[in-house]
């Protein structure tokens, strides 16, 4: 018998991390895929995922591939799937429909059909159905149009994997939770951390930065403070199975905070932004883990004590506006200078829609990763804070 097979969404950019991710959860790379992978395991290792994945947005149960070249096909094919093992006669679904062809030409259309199938599969020799319900479905069905082929899938998620459930604010440009976690790991936190280190954020903004360190120093899963997943309602759902994962959680969410617990801190010259960052450190459970300080950038100082190393890593302003754009030497200059002086032998990520104003740092990164905010290109430029790396700041 062949293991499920899963496709797990991601921001653009972040596939590899996801993949050597998802290995760590027991789900084996079959291949990749624009924004996500393909893997296959167990039924636990798709709960893993969901319960643990720093970096997915999404976690899919792949449920069969369809001729769709047009909207009758596409039909036939779904409705003669068996739903009855996924959907309860009681229950309720919706369908996420992605994707467009010479004969399906938008998602609400396709969406109809893909429902018209499953429907027409239950109500067959006078069956009863389920209900189509758009905001709290039992359960999603994902189906994705391809060119002449429609994949469908289980949505095991049931929402975006980004949302851990801390943020209810957050500031004016903000940065996805799962993206902010892979920042993190590019720029090295996990054995940063391990070997004692500490970090900061000199522009933390509403903190997502802050608690995503937080969280992984602390062995805590990011799905732990969710309401509920896709798979709760589902018929194949093993409730003896994500009860013990659940224990698990808990237990290594104490765990954690047992051994050392780095300093954390965020830093930023706007009251307002830091009274976000508090309430979400609050929802975060980690207002005791992590400081918050008002200071402007150039005032930056660390009191008490610090790791001889660590991690700095800031999301500056992008200047989308010319007159936004002009500033950005001056703050990237501010950040060089603060960084130096502050954490020498430390090392910076810098995740920039403007990487050219890197130069303005007068430090030489060493890595550059191409990623995406959203649909804006970006990259985390990763430098080594020491004389070696210095170089003139360029205005």
């Amino acid at each position: 018998m062949s293991l499920p097979l899963f496709f797990v969404t991601c921001p653009k950019g972040v596939e590899y991390l996801l993949a050597d991710e998802l290995d760590g959860f027991g789900l084996t790379l079959v291949r990749h895929a624009p924004a996500g992978v393909w893997v296959e395991g167990t039924l636990e290792g798709g709960y893993r995922a969901c319960m643990w994945s720093r970096l997915a947005n999404r976690v899919i149960l792949h449920v069969a591939e369809v001729a769709a070249t047009s909207d009758d096909e596409l039909y036939d094919g779904v409705v003669h799937l068996d739903w009855q093992q996924h959907i309860a006669v009681s229950g309720s679904f919706k369908v996420n429909f992605i994707g467009e062809n010479e004969a399906i030409r938008n998602t609400q259309y396709g969406a109809q059909r893909v429902k018209d199938g499953i429907v027409d599969r239950f109500t067959a020799n006078g069956g009863k159905r389920p209900a189509v319900e758009a905001r709290m479905p039992d359960v999603i069905v994902s189906a994705r149009l391809h060119r002449g082929l429609l994949t469908l899938g289980i949505d095991l998620s049931g929402h975006s994997l980004h949302q851990r459930g801390y943020r209810a604010e957050q500031g004016q440009a903000p940065l996805k939770e799962n993206l902010a976690a892979a920042l993190l790991i590019r720029a090295g936190w996990p054995d940063i951390v391990a070997a004692g280190g500490d970090f900061i954020d000199p522009m933390c903004g509403s903190g997502t930065l802050l608690i995503e360190a937080a969280l992984m120093a602390l062995d805590i899963a990011p799905g732990r403070r969710q309401d509920g997943f896709g798979f709760e309602k589902w018929l194949g759902h093993d409730a003896e199975l994500w009860m013990s994962l659940r224990q698990e959680v808990e237990r290594r969410a104490h765990a954690g905070k047992q051994g050392r617990i780095p300093r954390i801190a965020g830093f930023d010259e706007d009251r307002r932004v830091l009274s976000t960052a508090r309430n979400n450190l609050q929802r975060a459970g980690l207002e005791s883990i992590i400081e918050l300080t008002e200071i402007p950038l150039q005032e930056l100082e660390l009191n008490g004590e610090w790791a001889e190393q660590g991690l700095v890593v800031t999301n500056p302003p992008y200047g989308e506006r010319l007159s936004e754009r002009k500033s950005l030497a001056e703050i990237y200059q501010a950040l060089g200078a603060a960084v130096k002086r502050v954490t020498p032998n430390w090392r910076l990520g810098v995740f920039t829609g403007a990487p050219e104003f890197g130069k303005s740092i007068g430090l030489r990164s060493f890595k550059q990763y191409k990623l995406f905010n959203g649909k804006l290109p970006a990259q985390l430029l990763l430098f080594t804070v020491d004389e070696a790396s210095a170089r003139i700041p360029k205005d």
